[in-house]
Protein backbone atom coordinates (compact mmCIF):
# COMPACT_ATOMS: atom_id res chain seq x y z
CA UNK A 1 0.00 0.00 0.00
CA UNK A 2 1.82 3.16 -0.80
CA UNK A 3 2.47 5.14 2.20
CA UNK A 4 0.15 8.32 0.96
CA UNK A 5 -2.83 5.75 1.03
CA UNK A 6 -1.75 4.96 4.84
CA UNK A 7 -1.96 8.65 5.61
CA UNK A 8 -5.84 8.93 4.64
CA UNK A 9 -6.43 12.54 2.68
CA UNK A 10 -3.37 14.57 3.65
CA UNK A 11 0.15 13.95 1.81
CA UNK A 12 2.78 12.92 4.51
CA UNK A 13 5.84 15.49 4.12
CA UNK A 14 9.02 15.18 1.89
CA UNK A 15 11.67 13.08 3.21
CA UNK A 16 15.03 15.05 4.38
CA UNK A 17 18.40 13.78 3.10
CA UNK A 18 19.32 12.54 6.69
CA UNK A 19 16.39 10.50 6.86
CA UNK A 20 17.19 8.86 3.61
CA UNK A 21 20.86 8.31 4.53
CA UNK A 22 19.37 6.65 8.02
CA UNK A 23 17.08 4.45 6.41
CA UNK A 24 19.24 3.22 3.91
CA UNK A 25 21.82 2.34 6.58
CA UNK A 26 19.04 0.01 8.63
CA UNK A 27 18.38 -1.51 5.31
CA UNK A 28 20.98 -3.01 4.40
CA UNK A 29 21.31 -5.29 7.96
CA UNK A 30 17.45 -6.21 6.98
CA UNK A 31 18.06 -7.27 3.30
CA UNK A 32 20.99 -9.30 4.82
CA UNK A 33 18.53 -10.95 6.86
CA UNK A 34 16.57 -11.29 3.72
CA UNK A 35 19.37 -13.45 1.75
CA UNK A 36 20.15 -15.56 4.18
CA UNK A 37 16.89 -16.39 5.73
CA UNK A 38 13.65 -15.04 3.42
CA UNK A 39 10.96 -16.45 1.99
CA UNK A 40 9.17 -15.39 -1.70
CA UNK A 41 7.24 -12.32 0.57
CA UNK A 42 9.94 -11.17 2.25
CA UNK A 43 11.98 -11.31 -0.82
CA UNK A 44 9.18 -9.41 -3.06
CA UNK A 45 8.98 -7.13 -0.07
CA UNK A 46 12.63 -5.93 0.01
CA UNK A 47 12.53 -5.58 -3.93
CA UNK A 48 9.84 -3.03 -3.13
CA UNK A 49 11.39 -1.64 -0.22
CA UNK A 50 14.66 -0.72 -2.80
CA UNK A 51 12.60 0.19 -5.42
CA UNK A 52 11.09 3.42 -3.32
CA UNK A 53 14.62 3.76 -1.69
CA UNK A 54 16.04 4.09 -5.45
CA UNK A 55 13.37 6.26 -6.50
CA UNK A 56 13.69 8.23 -3.68
CA UNK A 57 17.41 8.69 -4.72
CA UNK A 58 16.51 9.73 -7.68
CA UNK A 59 14.88 12.47 -6.32
CA UNK A 60 17.70 13.87 -4.60
CA UNK A 61 19.48 14.00 -7.99
CA UNK A 62 16.61 15.76 -9.59
CA UNK A 63 17.01 18.42 -6.59
CA UNK A 64 21.36 18.28 -7.21
CA UNK A 65 20.35 18.58 -10.76
CA UNK A 66 18.17 21.80 -10.31
CA UNK A 67 20.53 23.34 -8.30
CA UNK A 68 23.38 22.86 -10.57
CA UNK A 69 21.66 24.56 -13.34
CA UNK A 70 20.86 27.62 -11.28
CA UNK A 71 24.64 27.48 -10.98
CA UNK A 72 25.40 27.56 -14.18
CA UNK A 73 23.21 30.38 -14.88
CA UNK A 74 24.60 32.23 -11.97
CA UNK A 75 27.79 31.69 -13.19
CA UNK A 76 27.11 32.94 -16.89
CA UNK A 77 25.04 36.29 -15.36
CA UNK A 78 28.46 37.11 -13.64
CA UNK A 79 30.79 36.63 -16.18
CA UNK A 80 28.27 37.95 -19.24
CA UNK A 81 28.62 34.98 -21.34
CA UNK A 82 26.02 32.82 -22.70
CA UNK A 83 23.30 35.53 -22.30
CA UNK A 84 21.26 33.74 -24.97
CA UNK A 85 21.71 29.99 -23.66
CA UNK A 86 22.23 30.41 -19.44
CA UNK A 87 21.86 26.88 -19.30
CA UNK A 88 24.69 25.79 -21.62
CA UNK A 89 26.73 23.03 -20.09
CA UNK A 90 24.41 22.27 -17.41
CA UNK A 91 22.73 19.23 -19.27
CA UNK A 92 25.73 17.81 -20.36
CA UNK A 93 27.15 17.67 -16.62
CA UNK A 94 24.40 16.16 -15.27
CA UNK A 95 23.98 13.56 -17.87
CA UNK A 96 27.88 12.67 -17.59
CA UNK A 97 27.40 12.67 -13.81
CA UNK A 98 24.81 9.78 -14.58
CA UNK A 99 27.03 8.25 -17.12
CA UNK A 100 24.67 8.58 -19.74
CA UNK A 101 24.20 10.26 -23.05
CA UNK A 102 23.50 13.69 -23.01
CA UNK A 103 20.79 13.42 -25.52
CA UNK A 104 17.20 14.68 -23.58
CA UNK A 105 19.05 16.12 -20.61
CA UNK A 106 17.82 19.46 -21.37
CA UNK A 107 14.34 18.61 -21.45
CA UNK A 108 15.03 16.30 -18.06
CA UNK A 109 16.08 19.68 -16.29
CA UNK A 110 13.02 21.35 -17.59
CA UNK A 111 11.05 18.78 -15.58
CA UNK A 112 13.21 19.24 -12.36
CA UNK A 113 12.42 22.37 -12.64
CA UNK A 114 8.72 21.80 -13.11
CA UNK A 115 8.76 19.21 -10.35
CA UNK A 116 10.51 21.83 -7.79
CA UNK A 117 9.00 24.91 -8.79
CA UNK A 118 5.20 24.28 -9.65
CA UNK A 119 4.67 20.62 -8.38
CA UNK A 120 5.78 20.52 -3.92
CA UNK A 121 3.01 17.17 -3.80
CA UNK A 122 4.32 15.68 -6.64
CA UNK A 123 7.82 16.36 -5.46
CA UNK A 124 7.24 15.09 -1.91
CA UNK A 125 5.63 11.64 -3.00
CA UNK A 126 8.40 11.40 -5.35
CA UNK A 127 11.23 12.33 -2.66
CA UNK A 128 9.42 9.29 -0.95
CA UNK A 129 9.61 6.87 -3.17
CA UNK A 130 5.96 6.90 -4.09
CA UNK A 131 6.91 7.31 -7.93
CA UNK A 132 9.69 5.94 -9.54
CA UNK A 133 11.25 8.49 -11.76
CA UNK A 134 9.87 7.08 -15.28
CA UNK A 135 6.42 7.57 -13.23
CA UNK A 136 7.26 11.07 -12.57
CA UNK A 137 8.35 12.24 -15.84
CA UNK A 138 5.53 10.91 -17.32
CA UNK A 139 3.56 13.18 -15.41
CA UNK A 140 6.41 15.96 -15.85
CA UNK A 141 6.47 15.98 -19.72
CA UNK A 142 2.61 16.20 -20.68
CA UNK A 143 2.61 19.12 -17.91
CA UNK A 144 5.01 21.10 -19.94
CA UNK A 145 2.94 21.98 -22.45
CA UNK A 146 0.67 24.08 -20.29
CA UNK A 147 1.27 27.01 -17.94
CA UNK A 148 2.60 26.97 -14.52
CA UNK A 149 -0.70 28.07 -12.98
CA UNK A 150 -2.44 24.79 -14.64
CA UNK A 151 0.73 22.59 -13.27
CA UNK A 152 -0.30 24.08 -9.68
CA UNK A 153 -3.69 23.45 -10.80
CA UNK A 154 -3.07 20.19 -11.10
CA UNK A 155 -0.41 19.39 -8.38
CA UNK A 156 -3.34 20.64 -5.92
CA UNK A 157 -5.69 17.98 -7.43
CA UNK A 158 -3.28 15.07 -6.84
CA UNK A 159 -2.70 16.92 -3.02
CA UNK A 160 -6.37 16.22 -2.76
CA UNK A 161 -6.24 12.53 -4.08
CA UNK A 162 -3.12 11.43 -3.47
CA UNK A 163 -3.96 7.95 -5.19
CA UNK A 164 -5.66 8.98 -8.52
CA UNK A 165 -2.39 7.37 -9.76
CA UNK A 166 -2.02 4.11 -7.66
CA UNK A 167 -1.01 0.96 -9.74
CA UNK A 168 -0.48 2.82 -12.93
CA UNK A 169 2.04 2.17 -15.16
CA UNK A 170 3.56 4.91 -17.19
CA UNK A 171 1.62 4.92 -19.97
CA UNK A 172 -2.13 5.22 -18.02
CA UNK A 173 -0.12 7.95 -15.99
CA UNK A 174 0.10 10.05 -19.31
CA UNK A 175 -3.19 9.38 -20.60
CA UNK A 176 -4.68 10.65 -17.09
CA UNK A 177 -2.13 14.06 -17.21
CA UNK A 178 -2.89 14.24 -20.86
CA UNK A 179 -6.99 14.61 -20.09
CA UNK A 180 -6.52 17.71 -17.87
CA UNK A 181 -4.03 19.51 -20.05
CA UNK A 182 -5.92 18.86 -23.16
CA UNK A 183 -8.74 20.81 -21.12
CA UNK A 184 -6.38 23.75 -22.14
CA UNK A 185 -4.22 23.16 -25.22
CA UNK A 186 -6.78 21.20 -27.58
CA UNK A 187 -6.36 24.24 -30.04
CA UNK A 188 -2.74 23.88 -30.67
CA UNK A 189 -3.05 20.06 -30.51
CA UNK A 190 -5.63 19.94 -32.77
CA UNK A 191 -3.43 22.26 -35.37
CA UNK A 192 -0.63 19.81 -35.20
CA UNK A 193 -2.84 16.97 -35.91
CA UNK A 194 -4.38 18.49 -39.21
CA UNK A 195 -0.71 19.25 -40.45
CA UNK A 196 0.12 15.84 -40.74
CA UNK A 197 -2.34 15.08 -43.48
CA UNK A 198 0.20 17.70 -45.75
CA UNK A 199 3.34 15.43 -44.23
CA UNK A 200 1.84 12.12 -44.95
CA UNK A 201 4.54 9.77 -46.61
CA UNK A 202 5.93 6.40 -47.54
CA UNK A 203 9.45 5.84 -48.02
CA UNK A 204 10.70 2.65 -49.50
CA UNK A 205 14.60 2.02 -48.66
CA UNK A 206 16.81 -0.98 -49.86
CA UNK A 207 19.11 -2.56 -46.47
CA UNK A 208 21.79 -4.42 -48.84
CA UNK A 209 23.23 -5.42 -45.82
CA UNK A 210 20.35 -7.56 -44.37
CA UNK A 211 18.77 -7.98 -48.08
CA UNK A 212 15.84 -6.49 -47.69
CA UNK A 213 13.11 -3.23 -48.39
CA UNK A 214 12.11 -1.28 -45.40
CA UNK A 215 8.70 0.58 -45.60
CA UNK A 216 8.22 3.11 -43.59
CA UNK A 217 5.12 5.43 -43.83
CA UNK A 218 3.20 8.14 -41.78
CA UNK A 219 -0.40 9.04 -41.96
CA UNK A 220 -3.17 11.14 -40.20
CA UNK A 221 -4.26 10.01 -37.06
CA UNK A 222 -8.29 8.05 -38.56
CA UNK A 223 -6.97 6.76 -41.36
CA UNK A 224 -3.83 5.74 -39.65
CA UNK A 225 -5.59 3.76 -36.59
CA UNK A 226 -7.90 2.36 -38.91
CA UNK A 227 -5.53 0.76 -40.59
CA UNK A 228 -3.60 -0.36 -37.75
CA UNK A 229 -6.81 -1.67 -35.80
CA UNK A 230 -7.47 -3.25 -38.98
CA UNK A 231 -4.28 -5.48 -39.69
CA UNK A 232 -4.26 -6.30 -36.06
CA UNK A 233 -7.70 -7.95 -35.97
CA UNK A 234 -7.29 -9.69 -38.92
CA UNK A 235 -3.68 -10.58 -37.88
CA UNK A 236 -5.29 -12.21 -34.42
CA UNK A 237 -7.81 -13.64 -36.13
CA UNK A 238 -5.69 -15.91 -38.33
CA UNK A 239 -3.33 -16.08 -35.87
CA UNK A 240 -6.43 -18.45 -33.52
CA UNK A 241 -7.57 -20.14 -36.61
CA UNK A 242 -3.74 -21.85 -35.89
CA UNK A 243 -1.75 -19.78 -38.77
CA UNK A 244 1.82 -20.61 -37.83
CA UNK A 245 3.39 -17.34 -38.48
CA UNK A 246 4.14 -14.60 -36.01
CA UNK A 247 1.32 -11.84 -35.43
CA UNK A 248 4.13 -9.70 -37.11
CA UNK A 249 4.73 -11.99 -40.17
CA UNK A 250 0.95 -11.76 -41.10
CA UNK A 251 0.66 -8.22 -40.84
CA UNK A 252 3.65 -7.56 -43.24
CA UNK A 253 1.65 -10.14 -45.78
CA UNK A 254 -2.05 -9.11 -45.42
CA UNK A 255 -0.71 -5.36 -45.98
CA UNK A 256 1.38 -6.46 -49.13
CA UNK A 257 -1.09 -8.25 -50.29
CA UNK A 258 -3.51 -5.63 -50.39
CA UNK A 259 -0.94 -3.46 -51.70
CA UNK A 260 -0.09 -5.78 -54.54
CA UNK A 261 -3.35 -7.69 -55.06
CA UNK A 262 -5.81 -5.38 -54.36
CA UNK A 263 -8.87 -6.18 -52.07
CA UNK A 264 -11.73 -7.51 -54.27
CA UNK A 265 -14.68 -4.74 -55.05
CA UNK A 266 -17.23 -7.14 -53.20
CA UNK A 267 -15.45 -6.94 -49.79
CA UNK A 268 -14.27 -3.85 -49.11
CA UNK A 269 -11.86 -3.11 -46.15
CA UNK A 270 -13.69 -2.47 -42.99
CA UNK A 271 -11.61 0.03 -41.52
CA UNK A 272 -12.56 0.62 -37.81
CA UNK A 273 -11.66 3.25 -34.89
CA UNK A 274 -13.28 3.61 -30.92
CA UNK A 275 -13.49 6.58 -29.99
CA UNK A 276 -15.15 7.41 -26.23
CA UNK A 277 -16.51 11.12 -25.34
CA UNK A 278 -19.07 12.56 -23.98
CA UNK A 279 -22.77 14.30 -25.63
CA UNK A 280 -21.79 17.86 -24.36
CA UNK A 281 -18.34 17.09 -26.37
CA UNK A 282 -19.94 15.68 -29.09
CA UNK A 283 -22.87 18.05 -29.48
CA UNK A 284 -22.37 20.82 -27.51
CA UNK A 285 -18.87 22.10 -28.15
CA UNK A 286 -17.71 21.20 -24.69
CA UNK A 287 -13.63 20.89 -24.89
CA UNK A 288 -13.67 17.46 -22.64
CA UNK A 289 -11.27 15.32 -24.37
CA UNK A 290 -12.07 12.29 -26.53
CA UNK A 291 -10.43 9.00 -25.90
CA UNK A 292 -9.14 6.95 -29.34
CA UNK A 293 -8.85 3.57 -28.17
CA UNK A 294 -5.44 2.36 -28.60
CA UNK A 295 -4.09 6.21 -28.90
CA UNK A 296 -4.94 8.00 -26.11
CA UNK A 297 -6.76 11.34 -25.16
CA UNK A 298 -7.32 13.56 -28.53
CA UNK A 299 -9.21 16.88 -28.50
CA UNK A 300 -12.92 16.81 -29.20
CA UNK A 301 -12.72 18.81 -31.92
CA UNK A 302 -10.82 16.37 -34.04
CA UNK A 303 -13.54 14.04 -33.14
CA UNK A 304 -16.38 16.02 -34.23
CA UNK A 305 -14.80 16.88 -37.37
CA UNK A 306 -14.52 13.36 -38.16
CA UNK A 307 -18.06 12.34 -37.84
CA UNK A 308 -19.36 15.70 -39.30
CA UNK A 309 -17.05 14.97 -42.68
CA UNK A 310 -15.21 18.54 -42.53
CA UNK A 311 -11.98 19.29 -41.69
CA UNK A 312 -11.48 22.85 -40.28
CA UNK A 313 -8.41 24.74 -42.26
CA UNK A 314 -4.97 24.13 -40.78
CA UNK A 315 -5.23 28.02 -40.18
CA UNK A 316 -7.86 28.15 -37.66
CA UNK A 317 -8.90 27.22 -34.21
CA UNK A 318 -12.32 26.33 -33.43
CA UNK A 319 -13.36 29.16 -31.79
CA UNK A 320 -11.21 31.22 -34.60
CA UNK A 321 -13.92 29.21 -37.44
CA UNK A 322 -17.19 29.75 -35.52
CA UNK A 323 -16.72 33.51 -35.80
CA UNK A 324 -16.22 33.68 -39.52
CA UNK A 325 -18.99 31.34 -40.38
CA UNK A 326 -20.38 31.35 -43.78
CA UNK A 327 -22.70 29.07 -45.59
CA UNK A 328 -20.04 27.38 -47.73
CA UNK A 329 -18.74 25.59 -44.54
CA UNK A 330 -21.71 23.20 -44.44
CA UNK A 331 -20.70 20.33 -46.01
CA UNK A 332 -22.85 17.36 -46.80
CA UNK A 333 -21.41 14.57 -44.17
CA UNK A 334 -19.51 12.01 -45.28
CA UNK A 335 -18.95 9.64 -42.84
CA UNK A 336 -20.94 6.72 -41.78
CA UNK A 337 -20.73 6.77 -37.92
CA UNK A 338 -22.44 3.92 -35.53
CA UNK A 339 -22.94 5.64 -32.08
CA UNK A 340 -22.83 2.81 -28.87
CA UNK A 341 -24.87 4.24 -26.49
CA UNK A 342 -22.92 2.84 -23.25
CA UNK A 343 -23.63 4.19 -19.45
CA UNK A 344 -22.32 5.92 -16.84
CA UNK A 345 -23.13 5.68 -13.07
CA UNK A 346 -24.85 9.68 -12.26
CA UNK A 347 -22.46 12.30 -12.81
CA UNK A 348 -20.71 10.86 -15.49
CA UNK A 349 -17.43 8.87 -14.12
CA UNK A 350 -17.78 5.30 -14.20
CA UNK A 351 -18.95 2.67 -16.82
CA UNK A 352 -21.08 0.22 -15.40
CA UNK A 353 -23.49 -1.02 -18.18
CA UNK A 354 -23.96 -1.15 -21.76
CA UNK A 355 -26.95 -0.79 -24.45
CA UNK A 356 -29.38 -3.51 -23.20
CA UNK A 357 -30.04 -4.09 -27.12
CA UNK A 358 -26.98 -5.76 -27.81
CA UNK A 359 -27.56 -9.11 -29.63
CA UNK A 360 -24.37 -10.92 -29.26
CA UNK A 361 -23.39 -10.75 -25.82
CA UNK A 362 -20.51 -12.29 -25.63
CA UNK A 363 -18.40 -9.78 -27.77
CA UNK A 364 -20.39 -7.34 -26.61
CA UNK A 365 -19.54 -7.98 -23.48
CA UNK A 366 -15.20 -8.38 -24.42
CA UNK A 367 -15.97 -4.78 -26.08
CA UNK A 368 -17.35 -3.39 -22.98
CA UNK A 369 -13.99 -4.02 -20.79
CA UNK A 370 -11.93 -2.62 -23.60
CA UNK A 371 -13.53 0.00 -23.74
CA UNK A 372 -13.98 0.70 -19.57
CA UNK A 373 -10.35 -0.76 -18.36
CA UNK A 374 -8.59 0.80 -21.69
CA UNK A 375 -5.56 -0.88 -20.01
CA UNK A 376 -4.52 -4.36 -18.40
CA UNK A 377 -5.76 -4.36 -14.77
CA UNK A 378 -2.94 -6.10 -13.43
CA UNK A 379 -1.06 -3.75 -11.12
CA UNK A 380 1.60 -1.16 -13.79
CA UNK A 381 1.23 -3.06 -16.53
CA UNK A 382 0.50 -1.09 -20.07
CA UNK A 383 -0.58 -3.84 -22.24
CA UNK A 384 -3.44 -3.46 -23.97
CA UNK A 385 -6.04 -5.75 -23.21
CA UNK A 386 -6.45 -8.69 -25.44
CA UNK A 387 -8.31 -10.79 -23.47
CA UNK A 388 -11.66 -10.19 -21.23
CA UNK A 389 -10.77 -12.46 -17.96
CA UNK A 390 -13.30 -13.44 -14.80
CA UNK A 391 -11.93 -12.10 -11.50
CA UNK A 392 -13.73 -15.00 -9.99
CA UNK A 393 -12.71 -17.89 -12.08
CA UNK A 394 -15.75 -19.39 -13.76
CA UNK A 395 -14.73 -23.06 -12.67
CA UNK A 396 -15.06 -22.02 -8.87
CA UNK A 397 -18.43 -20.07 -9.96
CA UNK A 398 -17.37 -16.57 -10.88
CA UNK A 399 -20.12 -15.73 -13.32
CA UNK A 400 -19.66 -13.92 -16.89
CA UNK A 401 -21.07 -10.38 -16.02
CA UNK A 402 -19.37 -6.99 -16.61
CA UNK A 403 -18.62 -7.02 -12.60
CA UNK A 404 -17.34 -10.32 -12.71
CA UNK A 405 -14.55 -9.50 -15.42
CA UNK A 406 -11.43 -7.60 -16.28
CA UNK A 407 -9.24 -6.90 -19.28
CA UNK A 408 -5.86 -8.41 -19.24
CA UNK A 409 -2.73 -8.76 -21.72
CA UNK A 410 -2.02 -12.03 -22.76
CA UNK A 411 0.82 -11.99 -20.68
CA UNK A 412 -0.73 -11.41 -17.26
CA UNK A 413 -3.77 -14.05 -18.01
CA UNK A 414 -1.63 -16.58 -17.50
CA UNK A 415 0.52 -15.14 -14.75
CA UNK A 416 -2.32 -14.89 -12.61
CA UNK A 417 -2.92 -18.60 -12.83
CA UNK A 418 -0.10 -19.17 -10.44
CA UNK A 419 -0.22 -21.56 -6.77
CA UNK A 420 -1.16 -18.74 -4.50
CA UNK A 421 -2.19 -15.68 -6.86
CA UNK A 422 -6.00 -14.63 -6.34
CA UNK A 423 -8.07 -11.77 -6.32
CA UNK A 424 -11.83 -10.51 -5.66
CA UNK A 425 -13.92 -7.54 -6.36
CA UNK A 426 -14.29 -4.26 -4.09
CA UNK A 427 -16.47 -1.84 -5.65
CA UNK A 428 -18.94 -2.35 -8.72
CA UNK A 429 -19.37 1.08 -10.12
CA UNK A 430 -15.96 1.87 -10.37
CA UNK A 431 -14.61 -1.83 -10.80
CA UNK A 432 -12.18 -1.92 -8.02
CA UNK A 433 -10.40 -4.92 -7.64
CA UNK A 434 -8.08 -6.22 -4.58
CA UNK A 435 -5.41 -8.47 -6.32
CA UNK A 436 -2.83 -10.47 -3.75
CA UNK A 437 0.13 -11.92 -6.27
CA UNK A 438 2.08 -14.85 -5.04
CA UNK A 439 4.13 -12.80 -2.98
CA UNK A 440 1.09 -11.42 -0.53
CA UNK A 441 1.24 -8.12 -0.73
CA UNK A 442 -2.13 -6.64 -1.76
CA UNK A 443 -2.90 -3.91 -4.74
CA UNK A 444 -5.72 -2.10 -5.68
CA UNK A 445 -6.45 -2.07 -9.49
CA UNK A 446 -9.17 0.65 -10.19
CA UNK A 447 -10.65 0.86 -13.93
CA UNK A 448 -10.29 4.70 -14.72
CA UNK A 449 -12.77 6.98 -14.66
CA UNK A 450 -15.27 7.38 -18.44
CA UNK A 451 -15.04 11.42 -17.74
CA UNK A 452 -12.76 13.47 -15.96
CA UNK A 453 -9.37 11.91 -14.60
CA UNK A 454 -10.25 11.25 -10.51
CA UNK A 455 -12.79 9.02 -9.32
CA UNK A 456 -15.62 11.09 -7.46
CA UNK A 457 -17.30 9.43 -4.43
CA UNK A 458 -20.91 8.74 -5.01
CA UNK A 459 -22.56 11.53 -2.76
CA UNK A 460 -20.62 14.12 -4.82
CA UNK A 461 -21.63 12.11 -8.15
CA UNK A 462 -25.66 12.67 -7.13
CA UNK A 463 -25.33 16.17 -5.91
CA UNK A 464 -23.46 16.87 -9.35
CA UNK A 465 -25.69 15.17 -11.48
CA UNK A 466 -28.98 17.38 -13.28
CA UNK A 467 -31.53 14.73 -12.93
CA UNK A 468 -30.39 14.60 -8.94
CA UNK A 469 -31.12 18.73 -8.55
CA UNK A 470 -34.62 18.63 -10.94
CA UNK A 471 -35.98 16.01 -8.51
CA UNK A 472 -35.10 17.84 -5.61
CA UNK A 473 -37.04 20.65 -7.11
CA UNK A 474 -39.43 18.55 -7.75
CA UNK A 475 -39.86 17.80 -4.39
CA UNK A 476 -39.47 21.20 -3.11
CA UNK A 477 -42.31 22.31 -5.06
CA UNK A 478 -44.41 19.63 -3.75
CA UNK A 479 -43.62 20.83 0.16
CA UNK A 480 -44.52 24.43 -1.06
CA UNK A 481 -47.39 26.54 0.55
CA UNK A 482 -49.52 26.82 -2.73
CA UNK A 483 -49.38 22.87 -3.14
CA UNK A 484 -50.17 22.13 0.50
CA UNK A 485 -53.30 24.62 -0.43
CA UNK A 486 -54.19 23.02 -3.56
Amino acid sequence: MPEAKAHGDSLPPAVEPEEFENHWLALQKELAWIQDHGGKADCVRGIEVLEALIASARFQQACLSYHLEKEFVRDHEERGVNLDDQTRGAAGSVAIARKQSPTGFRNYLVNCRILLEDTPNIAAAFSRGEFTEPQVLAILNELQTVKAQRRTEFDEIYGQNPDMFECMGRNQIKDTVRKFTLSYNSDPVSKEHKTIEERRFARMEIDEASGSVKLTAQFPLLPGMGLRNYLYKESRKLKKKGDKRTLEQIRADILFSYMMIGEPSKMPINLQVGVIMTDRALFQGEREPAYLEGYGYIPAQDVREWIGGHQIENELTFEEMEARLTPEHIEQIEVLTELSRIYTAPGDQDLISMDSKARIFPEKLKKFISIRDRHCRTPFCDGIVEEADHVKQYAKGGKTSVHNCCGRCKVCNKTKEARGWFEFTLLKDQHTMLINPVSGMSYRSTAPPATGYIHKPFPQLTTDSKWFNDFKEKLSRRDAPEASAA
